[in-house]
């Protein structure tokens, strides 16, 4: 089976990104009304940003440091590259929150929505771990989604945020991937 162009990839994720929008305000709507108090519990504590990174970005490191030290550099790097740019475009667009905003601790700069940092930090770190560490692929992508799922669920983004933050994240560590892989830097 033939691999899809990265045009193809883009054209099919600016499409998934317009459709996501154009529904922004019925999703926000459903899940403001769909809640069930075990959902609740879980997600509060997946979205939380300390535990994405415990099990994203500290556990892996850990488990391949010794065996591959610059692939550990690699997934610090898209960590700070999608949170740097997270930042930046959160400052650049000022989009509320379909709940009431807050602010960044001792800052007072205030947390807009989009993008989601949540999805662009663990969709960049995503393509690094499932090349690398395949015996956990299905656990990594299971937690991206339910990582990304819980800031809809739990209203702290559109559908949109998310959806442009785990594109944009993909883009970026797909990008480092295969740039490191073509100076075999990682070999």
């Amino acid at each position: 089976m033939k691999k899809p162009n990265d045009a193809a990839i883009l054209i099919i994720g600016i499409i998934i990104f317009a459709i996501s929008y154009s529904i922004d305000n019925q999703a926000s709507a459903f899940f403001k009304e769909a809640k069930f108090p075990l959902f609740d519990a879980v997600f509060s504590t997946i979205t939380n940003f300390g535990v994405v990174l415990i099990v994203m970005l500290a556990i892996p490191s850990i488990m391949i440091y010794k065996k591959k030290r610059k692939l550990a550099y690699l997934l610090l790097a898209a960590f700070f590259i999608s949170f740097a740019l997270a930042f930046v475009l959160k400052l650049a667009f000022l989009r509320q929150r379909p709940i009431d905003a807050f602010t960044y601790p001792f800052t007072g700069i205030i947390n807009y929505s989009f993008p989601s940092m949540h999805a662009m930090v663990v969709f960049a770190l995503l393509p690094i771990l499932a090349k690398y560490l395949q015996k956990q692929r299905t656990f990594w992508l299971s937690f991206a989604f339910l990582a990304v799922f819980s800031r809809i669920y739990l209203g702290f983004h559109f559908l949109s945020d998310v959806v442009f933050g785990a594109l944009s994240g993909y883009f970026i560590g797909t990008c480092l991937l295969r740039y490191s892989e073509n100076k075999k830097w990682l070999k």
